[in-house]
């Protein structure tokens, strides 16, 4: 993170201690209003506050409602939008995500949260606090929607329900200057966190993230985003396929002067180890809880782990980061990585492959578009495509699609059944 928006942050962290102050002191609500206004956006995510300020925010906020219950009604729901959105990006013990290096102690976690439901006691929130913390007592009412993004700043979290066990994907690339803050968790772990570099050379410095596309649905959620990267343009993909306990974080870099190697890294939470999969590129991340398994799959790359000019996955002990290397042939690339979090799923042997794509009977080069297959025993199978340059119809493997990106399962009977299916916005 620069300077400047350290600065931006301290600034919006400081107008709220002054506003605090005013109401507690004077019982001034003008410059808490002011603030909620200018920090906080219509849904009620904060506009410069880092995640890692949420919890501290919403402790101030708190405490100026309980100092004076007569604060106006306006503050009132604007602090109640607040609070549904640290639960959006919480895991279901309630820590915020992308703050895995500094985890909270789960009772102080459980404290904080019980302070907030107690004040909002019929609403919504505490409705989601009552699945994650049986023990309590809340309305039956139906709970906030809990996949959200921003349309206007690289904020938002791909989630399927509230349960206690649900997955998620959190990113936030608000700020110029660094990584994409990021975690992927899913069956009660996490398992990719804090960061994930853009592709360039060390710490290449970006630019502040550019929202493209948002949907969520019962099958899917989808993320993409565009900044710049040094003298790159990179298009960042994250998908979560909803009930499948799969993501799938993809970068697509132009801007490319060929030939050359890119390379992007996301960093592993404290307590993962990363190991070789037998006969097999991908790596299995591990943790200490039995029964827990993640594979990471570099797409692109040859299933078997021969030498290649292609590029190289691997796991580096000093950075804690995996690192998805790849040859770029072209002006443009896709460095595609899917991680699976199914133990179950993993006793079966894992294949994929790179697929001929097809336009009117010319193969595609793979700048134009690409498309893997991915396959654990022989139940399972997906298909991954993406077109890199302007949309057309495109067949492989049979199946034919005018999508910019796609995601299908392979039924019984031998059929594509499309899962994503983004078309050209």
């Amino acid at each position: 993170m620069g300077a400047e928006e350290r600065k931006a942050q301290r600034t919006a962290f400081s107008g709220l201690l002054k506003a605090f102050e005013a109401w507690g002191g004077e019982g001034d609500a003008d410059l808490l209003v002011d603030w909620l206004a200018k920090e906080l956006d219509v849904d009620g995510a904060p506009v410069r506050l880092a995640i890692a300020e949420w919890s501290p925010a919403l402790d101030l906020l708190a405490r100026a409602r309980e100092a004076r219950p007569d604060l106006p009604e306006s503050i009132d729901e604007r602090l109640l939008a607040f609070f549904r959105m640290l639960l959006r990006f919480s895991k279901p013990d309630g820590r915020p995500a992308t703050l895995t290096a500094a985890p909270e102690p789960a009772d102080a976690v459980r404290e904080r949260l019980a302070l907030l439901g107690d004040a909002f006691p019929e609403s919504d929130a505490a409705r989601v606090l009552g699945w994650w913390y049986p023990s309590r007592e809340v309305e039956p009412i139906p709970p906030p929607l809990p996949a959200w993004s921003n349309p206007d700043r690289v904020l938002g979290v791909l989630r399927a329900d509230w349960t206690s066990r649900g997955d998620l994907v959190v990113f936030d690339h608000r700020k110029a200057g660094g990584p994409t803050r990021l975690e992927v968790f899913g069956a009660g772990q996490s398992w990719l966190g804090d960061t994930w570099r853009a592709p360039g050379t060390g710490d290449v410095k970006t630019s502040v993230g550019k929202p493209l596309t948002w949907t969520t649905s019962s099958n899917a959620d989808v993320a993409e985003w565009t900044f710049r990267a040094g003298a790159l343009r990179v298009t960042r993909t994250a998908v979560m396929l909803r009930g499948r306990k799969i993501a799938i974080l993809a970068d697509m870099v132009e801007g490319i002067k060929p030939p050359t190697s890119l390379e992007t890294r996301w960093e592993l939470p404290p307590g993962r180890v990363a190991e070789p999969i037998a006969d097999s590129r991908a790596l299995l991340l591990r943790t200490g809880a039995a029964g827990a398994s993640a594979q990471a799959i570099p797409l692109a790359l040859p299933s078997l782990p021969y030498q290649t000019d292609r590029g190289r996955f691997g796991f580096e002990p000093d950075t804690r980061e995996l690192v998805l290397s790849q040859a770029a042939t072209g002006a443009r690339a896709w460095l595609p990585l899917l991680l699976s979090w199914d133990h179950a799923r993993h006793r079966k042997r894992l294949q994929w492959r790179v697929l001929t794509v097809s336009e009117n009977s010319q193969v595609c080069p793979p700048e134009t578009a690409w498309a893997a297959r991915v396959s654990w025993g022989r139940t399972e199978t997906f298909v991954v495509y993406r077109s890199l340059g302007p949309t057309a119809r495109r067949s492989f493997l049979g199946c034919s699609t005018s999508a910019r990106l796609f995601v299908g399962r392979f039924t019984p009977e031998g059929d594509v059944e499309p899962i994503v299916a983004i078309k050209e916005s």
